[in-house]
């Protein structure tokens, strides 16, 4: 490839025993129903102090662990290939006024401030969207500043390798492996970045990630979701995130669009709840006060609707909506009263119609 002519910018169970549910507070963590994100079959991921199943793990590694540290690090994630996605190409380019300007054209200015000479710039950014999320890999090959203005989504920055800073307002995090950080939709912000450094980025579409949160707690959201920039992974949801990320990104870079619509809804309620749950934000009183508790007969009014309609994609927003109640309070009932989330007795009723066919 040229280096004057080398861009391209194109979009183109062995079932475990389930953990008893508090009567008094509702902890998010028992309220997710994961699934791995193995194209076409549905599992139940391990909680995150067990190791995962070795089919699930292809041809990439993750760091295990029992304990979590009190470090706000935890281990690195590590992925292969070196390039993740790179069946999703989006820019390619050694010349860095060629990638200022198609940045320019993303995000309405520059943002890209090379720091120090562009000696070695290669810039790679693959990027495979799904609805209204998408996973990101970027790395450029030099150090280089950026300045981004108010975006439409939410992102969460998942180190590989190198070094950074992420600052936003006032409030600045470092960039390493074992860390991470979130930027909010509504709010500008500044980031710093090694030769060397890789990231995965993790985008969430502002409008649906705010739907979802409303669906989660019933609850008229009125101000603009705000976000705290500082990774905390105190929060089980976060570090099942930081563990879930590594695992799409193989599932990924194997996988070949288009992908099955069950799968994607699926993907898509699993990464918004993890990152709604697993994060500070301006409505997390909601999502950790006590929940109006979902009745049996609402279980089971949400079970008769998944099996009448198994056969095509079935929205956790849509269970809420037919039985009466919360995501959140759904998600607890079936917890308490079936020892699986609904997401499960989607994959299953899905499976088993399958089966009949």
């Amino acid at each position: 490839m040229k280096d004057n002519d080398n861009v391209t910018f194109g979009f183109r169970q062995r079932r475990a025993r389930p953990a008893r549910v508090p009567k008094r507070r509702v902890k998010c963590e028992d309220n997710l129903g994961l699934c791995s994100p193995t194209i076409g079959k549905p599992h139940r991921i391990d909680t995150v102090q067990r190791r995962m199943p070795n089919h699930l793990h292809g041809s990439f590694r993750v760091s295990h662990y029992s304990k979590f540290p009190r470090s706000p690090c935890l281990d690195a994630i590590v992925v292969d290939p070196p390039h993740p996605l790179d069946n999703f190409p989006l820019l390619r380019s050694k010349d860095v006024e060629e990638v200022r300007d198609c940045l320019e054209r993303v995000y309405g200015k520059r943002v890209l401030i090379p720091q120090r000479g562009v000696e070695g710039f290669n810039a790679i950014i693959n990027a495979c969207h799904l609805r209204n999320t998408g996973l990101l890999y970027g790395t450029f090959g030099a150090a280089l500043s950026f300045e981004f203005p108010p975006i439409d989504f939410f992102c969460q920055l998942f180190p590989l390798r190198g070094t950074g800073e992420t600052a936003s307002g006032q409030v600045s995090s470092d960039l390493m492996r074992g860390t991470s950080a979130v930027t909010s939709a509504d709010a500008p912000h500044q980031s710093k970045i090694s030769a060397d450094y890789a990231h995965l980025v993790l985008r969430i579409d502002a409008t649906a990630l705010t739907e979802k949160l409303a669906a989660m707690t019933g609850a008229t959201i009125g101000e603009p979701l705000r976000m705290d920039p500082r990774q905390d992974f105190k929060h089980q949801a976060a570090k099942m995130l930081h563990q879930y990320i590594p695992l799409l990104a193989e599932t990924l870079s194997g996988a070949t669009p288009p992908f099955p619509d069950w799968w994607m809804a699926q993907t898509e309620q699993l990464l918004m709840t993890l990152f709604l749950c697993g994060h500070q934000h301006n409505y997390s009183h909601l999502l950790e006060q006590d929940a109006l508790e979902a009745a049996l007969r609402q279980v089971k009014l949400a079970e008769e609707y998944i099996v009448a309609n198994a056969q095509r994609d079935i929205r956790l927003e849509e269970l809420a909506e037919v039985t009466g109640v919360s995501t959140l309070s759904l998600f607890t009932a079936f917890k308490k009263y079936r020892g699986y989330t609904p997401i499960e007795f989607i994959a299953l009723a899905r499976s088993r119609r399958e089966k009949m066919q």
